[in-house]
């Protein structure tokens, strides 16, 4: 979903062992205070769809660093400067990062490639 909005550096971190308040963080950098909440809006509202609902949120005024708590999963939306002093990767390095790729265009959809 993050991929849809153009977010990079998308990062997953299983942190379950390490905290006990959350099973995962999702790191992902957006190019603005405007393209984070865009992203944010876009995430809360697939989720919800989906029977997922929110739990908290922090920092969507400011937009820099937008934290979006769905219990088992915190999602970390930052612009790169914000990303860079705050170093979650670091902080975290230790904790086992999850495999994930960016989903693949549908059929209906038309690749980058033909278009």
């Amino acid at each position: 979903m993050l991929d849809e909005k153009k977010l990079q550096d998308i990062t997953i971190f299983e942190v379950g062992d390490s905290l006990q308040i959350t099973d995962y963080f999702v790191i992902a950098t957006g190019l603005n205070a405007r393209h984070i909440r865009t992203a944010s809006d876009h995430l809360v509202r697939e989720l919800r769809q989906n029977g997922v609902q929110r739990a908290g949120r922090e920092g969507y005024g400011d937009g820099g660093w937008v934290l979006v708590d769905f219990d088992d999963v915190v999602v970390h939306l930052f612009r790169a400067e914000e990303r860079r002093q705050y170093d979650l990767e670091l902080l975290w390095g230790d904790c086992p990062r999850v495999e994930w790729s960016p989903e693949t265009p549908s059929a209906e959809e038309p690749s980058a490639a033909s278009g």
